[in-house]
C-alpha cells in the first residue's frame, strides 16, 4: 500500500496493524494511503527513490523517503 509522503508511515502502519478502521478508511478517502497503482509503479521504477517499507501481514505500506 501506498502511503502519501506528508502522513506519518509509522502512524500509518500502527493505526493498520491495531485495526484503526475508521483512521484508515479516512486516509482511504482522502487517497492518503492507496493500493500503489501501476503509474505510480512505473514511476517508482524509472525514479529509482529511496523508500520506507513497513510490513504489517499482510500488507507491505511504502512511503517514499524524503530527500534532506
Amino acid at each position: 500500500m501506498w502511503v502519501d509522503p506528508g502522513l506519518d508511515l509509522i502512524a500509518a502502519a500502527q493505526a493498520v496493524a491495531t485495526d484503526e478502521g475508521e483512521k484508515v478508511a479516512a486516509w482511504l478517502a482522502a487517497d492518503k494511503v492507496a493500493k500503489l497503482s501501476e503509474t505510480r509503479a512505473l514511476d517508482l521504477f524509472e525514479r529509482d527513490p529511496q523508500l520506507w517499507a513497513v510490513v504489517v501481514s499482510p500488507w507491505i505500506l511504502i512511503q517514499e523517503r524524503a530527500t534532506s
